[in-house]
């Protein structure tokens, strides 16, 4: 199998999401969604759930679009077809969502377990993930937090060998003590490259936290106030991406 680089995986991805790729059960990208196309999907995958009407919609939603379900956005790449348990099973190296790198491009699960998962995306290496979310929601780039993601995987075609560029983590959210998140790892992990002792690095915002905040707000004459806002994130090297 041909391996692609870190940063060639992560601009595929991109180009799904700015592609504006739509949701379809049972169709792999880049199909693009043609009436052919569609009928193909559902004589091939259709269900009770996803029958005629769902796949006629789709048509009329999507028609010169690429289509995708969650799976199949990954097709591109690998160039096999199967499921999101199965792209899990593939995985080089697994491990439950809170052991995943921050700083590395991964495949996301969801599931009850790790024998039972029902859902698939990417992690961007920045805080950031993208997935074929739903039939309604289609592609979408959100906080790596949001989805309830439980597994994710290194993915058997990229190669790992490679360094992904440097990218400054996105920010999407304030930041106060309580919160708990893959944000908050990277909160504590630039803390503690500028010189600011917040404890663990274990997404967990606690006193030790607080208190490095703090230090850090008032050293750079910020509001100290221990919640990092959006001038306190951009001092410290996120990217904001907050309301």
């Amino acid at each position: 199998m041909t391996k692609t680089s870190k940063d060639n995986a992560k601009s595929y991805y991109q180009k799904v999401k700015k592609k504006g790729t739509i949701y379809v059960w049972g169709m792999n990208y880049p199909t693009i969604i043609t009436k052919e196309s569609i009928e193909k999907a559902y004589r091939d995958n259709g269900t009770e759930k996803y029958n005629k009407s769902y796949y006629t919609n789709k048509l009329n939603e999507g028609k010169g679009k690429p289509g995708s379900d969650c799976s199949g956005m990954h097709y591109g790449l690998s160039g096999y077809d199967t499921t999101a348990q199965g792209y899990y099973k593939r995985c080089e190296t697994r491990g439950n969502f809170a052991s995943m790198p921050i700083d590395d491009i991964v495949l996301l699960f969801k599931g009850k377990s790790a024998s039972d998962i029902t859902h698939t995306g990417v992690y961007l290496g920045n805080g950031l993930c993208i997935h074929m979310k739903s039939s309604l929601a289609n592609c979408v780039q959100e906080s790596v937090d949001k989805h309830g993601w439980t597994h994710w995987g290194k993915a058997d075609f990229i190669d790992y060998n490679t360094v992904l560029k440097a990218a400054k983590p996105v920010l999407t959210r304030e930041l106060l003590n309580s919160y708990i998140g893959v944000d908050v790892k990277f909160l504590q992990t630039l803390l503690r490259s500028k010189g600011y002792d917040c404890g663990k690095v274990d997404g967990d915002f606690g006193g030790k936290t607080e208190k490095a905040v703090l230090k850090f707000q008032n050293d750079n004459r910020l509001t100290v106030d221990g919640i990092v806002g959006k001038n306190t994130a951009k001092k410290l090297g996120f990217k904001w991406g907050g309301a």
